[in-house]
């Protein structure tokens, strides 16, 4: 009796890889027996028995006790101890410069504080030394540790046209900054930093010795040591102590601020007013 047609069919390899090639075309990708397997009735798996022994109640030690120390109480407006050295160096060394250009020279050459490490430059002053009218900016921003310079780039420009709302040039007024150095990244000095950096702006108003003084943006909480934003601030007059002196001040949006909110530029004009008026006043 002739073999089927496929037992002639599978004897080669190749046609083997046909028929497998084909069973895949049409799904079959999975090798079962004749008879179904009921998974579920399976047996399980034996597991090796573990054997826990018991704990006697007295066996687990207790835990130890270690005492608490209580917190000494700190105040808000604290400087860290580590600064101390710094903030009597600063001191001692702006307190040792009898004219803005020898306060200059310690600053540059100061060394007791991180943020002059990652400056580009110095931020001093600029304008007239001798005017009435002191503006001290914020810490310094990008362009002016850029520039070296106080209210430098669009700032300044928007500064310039404040000032000339109410019939002031730059040469009627002396700016400078409450720090010399920008800290990196444009963050918030931290308490230890403006310590340090609060006697130079100090000594620099008490050598300037200005009738007024405009405090822009968070100028005035770190001339006034003070944890109020310029919100609350803006538009009270306040006293600056420079050491032998007491200058008044008043507090103002930053020129950044205001050309970020305009809404705002209505609140700055009333203080631009008060300002004025002492201007006006002392004449």
């Amino acid at each position: 009796m002739p073999k089927p047609c496929y037992d002639a069919f599978m004897q080669t390899d190749a046609n083997i890889k046909e028929i497998l090639d084909f069973y895949l075309l049409a799904g079959v990708d999975e090798a079962i027996g004749e008879t179904p397997v009921n998974q579920f009735d399976r047996p399980a798996p034996s597991q090796p028995a573990i054997n826990i022994p018991p704990v006697e109640p007295n066996s687990v030690p207790a835990p130890k006790q270690f005492p608490i120390h209580q917190q000494p109480e700190v105040l808000a407006n604290s400087v860290p101890a580590s600064s101390g050295q710094g903030v009597q160096e600063a001191n001692a060394l702006a307190n040792s410069a009898n004219s803005i250009l020898e306060l200059k020279a310690v600053i540059e050459n100061f060394g007791g504080c991180a943020l002059k490490s990652m400056a580009t430059n110095t931020v001093f002053a600029r304008g007239n030394p001798e005017a009435d009218l002191m503006i001290i900016d914020r810490a310094p921003s990008a362009e002016e540790d850029r520039s070296g310079l106080p209210f430098a780039g669009a700032s300044g420009i928007f500064l310039a046209k404040m000032l000339g709302s109410i019939g002031l040039n730059e040469d009627a007024v002396y700016l400078s900054a409450c720090l010399p150095w920008r800290p990196p990244g444009g963050r918030v000095p931290t308490r230890e930093e403006q310590a340090i950096c609060l006697p130079f702006i100090r000594r620099h108003i008490e050598l300037a010795s200005p009738k007024h003084i405009l405090m822009c943006g968070e100028a005035a909480a770190f001339l006034l040591e003070k944890k109020t934003g310029i919100n609350k601030l803006r538009g009270s007059w306040e006293t600056v102590e420079a050491n032998s002196q007491t200058v008044t001040a008043l507090s103002i949006f930053h020129p950044t601020f205001l050309m970020e909110h305009p809404a705002s530029k209505k609140l700055a004009w009333a203080d631009l007013l008060k300002l004025k008026a002492a201007l006006t006043a002392q004449l």
